[in-house]
């Protein structure tokens, strides 16, 4: 009577083909948890800029949103992310300048500003809206 079963051997090479395939797709899968990731902080970013363009209106006040490279307005950008900005004025994306503000008048209009976001690998470029503090367009 023969036994019934696989030998070690046959199992080893059905886990070694196993171990490729997902270290193959380990790059795709953390490329996606990144991008996430970027996305989230955009669209944080995108709903500050309206609530705080919100704000303004309501109070007839002049309200502020603080640039930092690691975020805006208290919405921290992920580990590795940076924030790069550019006004009307600017050639091209920089660093904020220490204590750069996003100003939003009491009438919601707020500063022409692009604001950039990457971390060396990915970038989101956000433009927004002048009258409606709405992003225009994403990715770079």
């Amino acid at each position: 009577m023969k036994e019934k079963g696989f030998t070690l051997l046959e199992i080893i090479i059905a886990l070694s083909l196993v171990a490729i395939l997902v270290t193959a797709s380990l790059p795709y899968l953390f490329d996606s948890f990144a991008s996430s990731e970027g996305d989230k902080a955009a669209d944080a970013i995108a709903e500050k800029a309206a609530a705080t363009r919100k704000d303004a209106i309501e109070h007839s006040e002049r309200r502020t949103l603080p640039l930092t490279a690691g975020g805006v307005g208290g919405v921290r950008l992920p580990g590795g992310w940076k924030l790069e900005v550019k006004s009307l004025n600017d050639a091209r994306f920089h660093a904020p300048a220490k204590g750069q503000v996003w100003a939003f008048s009491a009438a919601g209009i707020c500063e022409p500003l692009s604001l950039r976001i990457g971390n060396g690998d990915r970038q989101i470029v956000l433009e927004f809206d002048a009258l409606t503090a709405q992003p225009l367009h994403g990715e770079d």
